[in-house]
């Protein structure tokens, strides 16, 4: 019966193992190459956070960090925010590698402090990736226009 029992705590244990380890482990940058070369890129990136609404906080070569604004629920008694890490590859020739990761930062009086969680899935993912797509577009257009 001992026996039995043990074996049974073992299962119980170990079932969900994986989901535990994917939990604690790094995060890994949701990644998507775009038609450019990096300098356009990271001038797409740099119009795509200020037409979301997102503050720059450091922008060097290949690298941006951007938060949103800090958003307020009196009902949940917590505050929310969004802090997000661009990093830009060469992926060839006239082709640019994004990787983009997003954290989520809350401060709630319920749970006692201050919590961050890099996020797996998001929304934002798919948003930001369009609206920087939307950018290379609407540059690789104009840039015509400019030299006439």
């Amino acid at each position: 019966m001992r026996a039995y029992l043990l074996i049974t705590l073992c299962a119980v244990l170990l079932t969900g193992c994986e989901s535990v380890t994917d939990r604690f482990s790094p995060v890994a940058p949701k990644v998507q190459v775009f038609n450019g070369d990096q300098f356009a890129v990271n001038t797409a990136a740099l119009q795509a956070f200020k037409r979301l609404d997102f503050l720059v906080t450091r922008s060097k070569a290949g690298d941006i960090e951007a938060v949103s604004r800090i958003h307020t629920s009196v009902a949940f008694a917590d505050s929310r925010q969004l802090s997000v890490k661009l990093h830009l590859n060469d992926a060839g020739p006239g082709k640019t590698e994004v990787g983009l990761t997003v954290t989520e930062q809350v401060q709630s009086e319920r749970m006692g402090g201050t919590s961050q969680m890099a996020m797996r899935e998001h929304g934002f993912f798919q948003l930001y990736f369009a609206t920087l797509q939307q950018f290379l577009d609407e540059n690789a257009t104009t840039k015509p226009a400019d030299k006439n």
